[in-house]
């Protein structure tokens, strides 16, 4: 298989004609569905150093942790992104019908749910959107997220109740099982998501071992390394060389968890889902294209993000308006409660913590952003001309961009 017929377009060079292409597939998406846990929280806030917000927070968590004798525990505390699905849905179409004309396939992959995408096809009259999950895999001391498309709709609910089951217990024999039966239904695309992000923060080599184990075991029954919207491009290089090194396909996923359209799609000559999923599963064939939003860079797009998290939403549609009332803990440790729960009554909130999410949420506006590109040196975190790393392949990543690639 040729796999230069994977072509990389950056729309900052110009779009490439679209009268080559029949839809555009943005994938990757998450809603209120999506249970993102905590954790990640004290090691962002050391790694990017937001001016004043970082040392405050550090301030404030060292407090704590001496006059309690304990850190705070991040792990039993999750947040949910402020969008439905439906809001998704719409403003991923939105911006493929009005930025290429084309006519749009979305499809939105909770974390280990189905109940998005299910509940827009239970609308009366709606087009049906594809049953489409990221499924959790711990493996070998990691975990790796799959993203799975298009489940088929008469099994959907017995196969994720399989998915779920290896999740809390997995087992190599199942994982197996199970990967061939995802490859068994010929509509149904299964990429790796962000396959280089090292998310569980294990030791480095590790992760790059337990890749290659995961790959050189299952490789065969995945249909697509992914390119994600929301990694920075130096990481995004090496998952273009990871693919010419096993010989697979690339998609791209945004990987959206606010308020804003994904940063990069996919560009098809095919009308359909299925036709898509053959011309990736079976030829090898696909365009992704890079928006001009990905280009902001990545700590200023994460900053959009949490001020899209952190907003007060007045009209949401399930009454989670605050961010208090997405963001939950289990403090007593037998149940999962909103923070509105315990400090709605008055007690509790730490005084600090609204200026903090109040200068975050500037932070992020539109209006601030440009200000904060301008005048901070954020761009070499995730800059495009950064030199190529080796960690996972050494091969030249224009072997998969074409003429137009990044």
């Amino acid at each position: 298989m040729n796999r230069a017929q994977t072509q990389v377009h950056r729309q900052n060079d110009g779009l490439p004609p679209m009268s080559e292409f029949r839809t555009a597939v943005s994938l990757h998406s998450h809603t209120y569905h999506s249970k993102e846990n905590l954790d990640f929280l004290p090691h962002y806030i050391q790694f990017h150093q937001i001016p004043v917000i970082s040392r405050l927070i550090q301030s404030e968590l060292k407090r704590h942790q001496e006059s309690s004798g304990k850190a705070l525990d991040f792990r039993s505390a999750y947040w949910t992104p402020p969008v439905t699905p439906a809001m998704v849905l719409d403003s991923e179409s939105a911006q493929i019908s009005k930025t290429l004309g084309l006519p749009p396939l979305v499809s939105i992959t909770d974390h280990d749910t189905i109940a998005g995408p299910l509940s827009l096809n239970a609308k009366p009259g709606s087009a049906p959107v594809p049953i489409s999950v990221e499924w959790s895999i711990p493996f070998a001391g990691n975990c790796f997220h799959l993203g799975v498309h298009n489940l088929p709709a008469p099994r959907c609910q017995e196969i994720m109740k399989a998915l779920a089951e290896y999740t809390a217990d997995p087992a190599e024999q199942m994982l197996g099982d199970l990967l061939a039966e995802l490859d068994s239904y010929p509509e149904t695309l299964v990429v790796f998501n962000h396959p280089c992000c090292n998310f569980v923060r294990v030791e480095a080599a590790g992760h790059r071992d337990s890749l290659r184990e995961f790959l050189g075991r299952h490789g065969s029954r995945i249909h697509a390394l992914e390119l994600n919207g929301m990694r920075p491009w130096n990481e995004n290089k090496n998952v273009l060389c990871l693919a010419e090194e096993y010989d697979m396909p690339i998609v791209a996923g945004g990987d959206r968890h606010g308020c804003r359209p994904n940063t990069m799609l996919n560009l098809s000559a095919t009308e359909s889902w299925g036709e898509f999923v053959t011309e990736v599963r079976t030829h090898g064939r696909n365009h992704v294209l890079v928006l001009a939003a990905y280009e902001e860079p990545i700590r200023l797009r994460e900053l959009a993000t949490a001020g899209d998290v952190l907003r007060r939403y007045p009209c949401h549609p399930y009454g989670q308006r605050r961010y208090t009332d997405r963001i939950f803990v289990n403090m007593e440790g037998y149940s999962w409660h909103p923070l509105s729960f315990y400090w709605d009554g008055g007690d509790g909130k730490p005084r600090w913590l609204q200026p903090v999410v109040n200068m975050v949420i500037a932070l992020g506006s539109d209006r601030v952003r440009p200000i904060l590109r301008r005048f901070l040196s954020l761009r070499s975190y995730d800059s495009a001309t950064q030199p190529l790393g080796g960690e996972y392949g050494s091969a030249a990543m224009t072997a998969h961009a074409g003429e137009r690639g990044v």
